[in-house]
């Protein structure tokens, strides 16, 4: 990407996983020209690198509008990061590091003691642990491979997260502990099923929000 575009991409990109830009919200050209003080062409080529990622739509007559999530945008993530995940955590189990799995155990018991703060920083405290699961190994193509969902992943989080209650909040958590735990007991099926568990759980709360 040339230097604006991808200045663009970026700035835009992350204002729809944020949800500064809401799902079915217009983006208008000269608005974003004028405020990120470029011309119309990088806007447009962002607009199509994210319209390829499926975070834009191009709705003939409307123009580009942030995709919405639905359903079945969902139900696909969901099944996409089952299968992924499950074949990589039953991986981790059979080479980790049991004292650094051990300390992640550690970061995750210290969140519980911060249930009080808010969606947001809940989440900066703890690194996502499927992502740290899909990096343990170095495998940079799976890495890459996942790292394109992550960004459609996050964008759901964010949406739906500040509707969490604080018991699925303190649930989350608990499932978290539970994947560390089998780690630590070099267990492959107890891995596993724990993190198909943590998806399957996810899965249905967020659509009981849709």
């Amino acid at each position: 990407m040339g230097n604006k575009k991808t200045t663009v991409y970026e700035k835009l990109k992350k204002k729809i996983i944020d949800g500064s830009l809401q799902p079915g919200s217009p983006i208008n050209e000269n608005e974003y020209a004028k405020d990120l003080k470029v011309s119309k062409t990088p806007i447009r080529e962002a607009l199509r690198q994210l319209e390829r990622e499926r975070l834009v739509e191009n709705i003939p007559g409307r123009g580009s509008t942030v995709a919405n999530i639905s359903f079945q945008d969902i139900r696909e993530i969901f099944e996409i990061r089952e299968i992924i995940e499950c074949g990589a955590v039953k991986r981790v189990a059979m080479t980790c590091d049991v004292e650094e799995i051990s300390e992640r155990k550690k970061e995750v018991e210290f969140a519980v003691t911060q249930m009080e703060k808010s969606y947001e920083t809940l989440f900066k405290e703890i690194e996502d642990i499927q992502l740290f699961l899909i990096t343990y190994h170095g495998n940079k193509k799976l890495s890459e491979t996942y790292q394109g969902l992550l960004d459609h992943i996050k964008r759901i989080r964010f949406h739906f997260g500040r509707k969490f209650s604080q018991q699925r909040y303190a649930e989350i958590l608990t499932e978290h502990i539970e994947v560390l735990d089998a780690l630590i007991a070099g267990d492959e099926n107890r891995s596993e099923k724990a993190i198909q568990n943590h998806l399957r759980n996810a899965e249905a709360y967020i659509l009981g929000l849709s």
